[in-house]
C-alpha cells in the first residue's frame, strides 16, 4: 500500500511538472509572438518561429512565405528568427535592412506582450480569487470585562506597526507574524470609508473558531479571526492588474539591489529555468489559484528581465539599435554577434549555477 501511494505521488508530481512546462511554454510563446506579430506588421523576413530548443520533433514550412514553424525537444525556451539578424541587411525585409525604430519595436514587443498578459491574468486572478486584504471575520470579548474589543467585524487591517499588510505583492509579513512578539501594537484599519489608527494592548480572551463559536479555551492576544483573500470588482481588478507588472518590476530591482548590498543571498532569491518550472509545479500542487498567481508573476518577470541591457537579451539588442540610430551607422555586426553569442552562453551557465545553488543545500 505504501509503495502504491508513493507511485501515485510520483505520477502526481510528473503531472504537476508537465503542467508547469505548459505554463512556461505559454509565457515563452506569448513573448515570441510579440516579436513575430510586430515583424509581420513591418514586413520583416521571418525564418522560423520555434517553440523549444534542440532537435526538431515537428516542423512545417509555409510555402507562400517560406516561414518555418517548429516544435523542438527541449521545452525550456523558444525563438523567433529573423533573416539577417547578425549581419548587414542584404535584401529588403532582412532584419538589419529595416529602420532602427522598427527593429526596436520588434525587440520591445516580446517583453511588452508578456507584461500585457501578466496584467490580464492578474485581473482575472483579482476577480476570481481576490487580493490579499486581511479583514476581521469575527471577534470575541476579553475575559476581563474592564476591556472592550475595539476591533470590529469587517475592519480591513492595512498596516501593523507601520508595515503594509494588504496587497498580495505588497505584504511583507502576515499580520500574526507582526504582532506575535509585542504586547502593544499599532493598527491602521479601514472602517466605514476612512482609515483609523488604534494602539491596542493584548489581553486574555476566550478562543473562538473560524465560525465565531467559543471553543472553551483561553488565549492571549486580540480575540479576532481574519479572512485574507477578498474578491475584487472589475474596476478594482482592472486597476490592480495594470499596476501588477510595475510592482513586480519594483520588487525585482529592489531584490537585485539587496543582493548587491549583501542583504539577501542569490540562492534564496533567484533561480534558473529548472527553478522556475519547480516553482510553477509547486503552485500546481496547491491548486489552480496558485498557478494563476505564479504565472502572473513569472510572465511579468520574463518581460522585465528581457528588457535589461544584458548581452543576448532584447534589452541589449535595443541598446545596439539606439546606438546605431544616434551614430547613423551600425557597430561591427560580427562583433555584435559575438557579444550576443557569448552573452547567451553566460546566461545559460548562470541559469545552471542558480539552479544548482537552489537545489543543493
Amino acid at each position: 500500500m505504501v509503495e502504491l501511494s508513493s507511485f501515485v505521488s510520483v505520477l502526481q508530481w510528473i503531472g504537476y511538472i508537465l503542467i508547469a512546462l505548459l505554463c512556461l511554454m505559454f509565457m515563452i510563446v506569448v513573448h515570441e509572438f510579440g516579436h513575430y506579430i510586430t515583424g509581420k506588421i513591418f514586413k520583416f523576413n521571418i525564418v522560423e518561429f520555434s517553440i523549444g530548443f534542440g532537435p526538431k520533433i515537428f516542423s512545417k514550412k509555409n510555402k507562400k512565405t517560406n516561414e518555418v514553424f517548429s516544435i523542438r525537444c527541449l521545452p525550456l525556451g523558444g525563438f523567433c528568427q529573423f533573416q539577417g539578424e547578425d549581419e548587414e541587411g542584404l535584401k529588403e525585409g532582412d532584419f538589419n535592412s529595416k529602420p532602427c525604430w522598427q527593429r526596436i519595436l520588434v525587440l520591445f514587443n516580446g517583453a511588452f506582450l508578456n507584461l500585457v498578459s501578466s496584467m490580464i491574468i492578474a485581473m482575472i486572478f483579482f476577480m476570481a480569487v481576490g487580493d490579499l486584504v486581511p479583514v476581521i471575520s469575527n471577534t470575541t470579548d476579553y475575559i476581563d470585562s474592564a476591556y472592550t474589543q475595539q476591533l470590529k467585524v469587517g475592519d480591513e487591517i492595512r498596516y501593523i506597526n507601520g508595515v503594509r499588510t494588504y496587497g498580495i505583492l505588497d505584504v511583507s509579513l502576515l499580520p500574526l507574524d507582526l504582532i506575535k512578539d509585542n504586547e502593544e501594537n499599532t493598527f491602521v484599519i479601514y472602517r466605514d470609508g476612512e482609515e483609523m489608527t488604534l494602539v491596542l494592548q493584548k489581553h486574555d480572551f476566550e478562543t473562538i473558531d473560524l465560525n465565531g463559536n467559543p471553543t472553551g479555551e483561553t488565549s492571549h492576544g486580540y480575540g479576532i479571526n481574519m479572512t485574507f483573500y477578498q474578491k475584487q470588482n472589475f474596476g478594482n481588478a482592472f486597476i490592480k492588474g495594470i499596476k501588477f507588472p510595475f510592482k513586480v518590476a519594483y520588487i525585482t530591482f529592489k531584490t537585485i539591489g539587496q543582493i548587491f548590498t549583501g542583504q539577501l543571498k542569490v540562492k534564496d532569491t533567484m533561480g534558473g529555468t529548472i527553478t522556475a518550472v519547480s516553482t510553477i509545479a509547486q503552485g500546481v500542487s496547491y491548486g489552480f489559484n496558485s498557478v494563476l498567481y505564479v504565472v502572473c508573476v513569472l510572465s511579468a518577470s520574463i518581460g522585465i528581465m528581457n528588457l535589461l541591457p544584458i548581452p543576448a537579451l532584447d534589452g541589449s539588442r535595443i541598446v545596439f539599435c539606439i546606438v546605431e540610430w544616434i551614430r547613423k551607422k551600425p557597430l561591427d555586426r560580427k562583433v555584435e554577434g559575438i557579444i550576443h553569442a557569448v552573452g547567451l552562453i553566460c546566461l545559460f551557465g548562470f541559469a545552471i549555477i542558480l539552479d544548482l545553488l537552489h537545489f543543493i543545500k
